[in-house]
């Protein structure tokens, strides 16, 4: 939708859950998560609804949190190691990289204005 509420377009119409909408900075695209397949998973389509693809095919619980500023990568958290860890990955799915690799739950990872870093919080 548009700023002021006006122009409000459904871009999803499945009866399974869809959540945790993320727009690209570039904004050309929306990452979110759906159990439509079973199982939460991170999908990505184009802002008009098109294009929908599941990036992550994983059978563990996925949920999408933050674009990197330039629009080539996504960090979300998932449970695939036990636990909630934060993981990134490129826009179309691949090079899928668990970077926290702890025993305590991570979550909302967001990325830094330049793109090198990102912060999230831990707990035991």
């Amino acid at each position: 939708m548009n700023v002021d509420g006006s122009g409000v377009i459904n871009l999803t119409n499945h009866p399974k859950e869809d959540n945790h909408p993320v727009v690209s900075p570039n904004g050309r695209h929306v990452a979110f998560s759906s159990n439509r397949d079973g199982n939460w998973e991170v999908y990505m389509m184009n802002t008009d609804g098109s294009g929908l693809t599941n990036l992550t095919k994983h059978p563990s619980a996925d949920y999408p949190y933050s674009w990197s500023p330039d629009s080539k990568r996504l960090a979300f958290v998932t449970n695939r190691d036990g636990n909630m860890q934060v993981y990134v990955m490129n826009a179309d799915g691949s090079e899928q990289m668990n970077l926290t690799k702890n025993p305590a739950t991570d979550f909302c990872p967001h990325w830094s204005p330049d793109g090198k870093r990102l912060v999230f919080y831990s707990v035991l």
